[in-house]
C-alpha cells in the first residue's frame, strides 16, 4: 500500500476506530465547493477507486461542465439540484457517504436532512457551519472591518430583486 493511501486510509478513522477499509457503505458522493467542480475531486476520486469504492462527483448548477448562467440561479434549491436529482434516483435501500467541500458541506447537510434514509454518513471538508436559518451569504454580508480586503472586493448579486436577500456573490478581480 502506497503511503498516500495509507494516509487517505488513516483520513476516515473515526472515534470508534473503523477504517475507511471497514466500511459497510462502499459509495462515496462528492460535492464540490463554491466555484470548483468535479474536477477538484480528481486524485481522491481515482485512490477511492483503486481501493474498490464507487465514487460519484457531481458538478452542482453553473459549475463545472454543468453549465448555467449563475444568473438564473435564485434559490439554494437550484443550485443544489443535481445533487438532489442523485440522491432521489438511489435505488431504495442504497445509502451513501457524501463528503462536502467548502459550500458543498451545505449541500450535503441539506441532502441529509432532506433525504435521510439514503445517507449513511456525511463528511465535512473545511466547511462553515451556520446557525439554523443562517446562509452562506449571511456569513459574507457581516461587517467586517472597512480594511479587510474580502469586503472590499465582493459584489452582491441579487436576481430575486434589491428587497429580497442577495443570492449570489462575484469577486471583483
Amino acid at each position: 500500500m502506497s503511503i498516500f493511501r495509507l494516509s487517505l486510509s488513516n483520513m476516515f478513522l473515526n472515534s470508534q476506530g473503523t477504517i475507511l477499509e471497514s466500511l459497510e457503505i462502499r459509495h462515496f458522493v462528492l460535492v464540490h465547493g463554491g466555484s470548483f467542480g468535479t474536477w477538484c475531486w480528481y486524485k481522491t476520486t481515482i485512490l477511492l477507486k483503486e481501493t474498490g469504492y464507487q465514487v460519484d462527483a457531481l458538478d452542482l448548477t453553473g459549475s463545472g461542465a454543468h453549465y448555467f448562467d449563475f444568473n438564473y440561479i435564485t434559490t439554494f434549491p437550484e443550485y443544489v439540484k443535481p445533487l438532489t436529482n442523485f440522491i432521489e434516483n438511489l435505488s431504495d435501500g442504497i445509502k451513501v457517504i457524501l463528503v462536502g467541500h467548502d459550500i458543498g458541506g451545505d449541500c450535503v447537510s441539506s441532502e441529509m436532512e432532506l433525504h435521510r434514509s439514503k445517507v449513511s454518513k456525511a463528511i465535512f471538508v473545511a466547511v462553515a457551519m451556520f446557525k439554523n436559518g443562517q446562509s452562506i451569504l449571511d456569513m459574507f454580508s457581516m461587517q467586517i472591518g472597512s480594511n479587510d480586503l474580502c469586503q472590499h472586493s465582493q459584489k452582491f448579486l441579487y436576481a430575486n430583486g434589491k428587497n429580497h436577500p442577495p443570492t449570489a456573490i462575484d469577486y471583483d478581480k
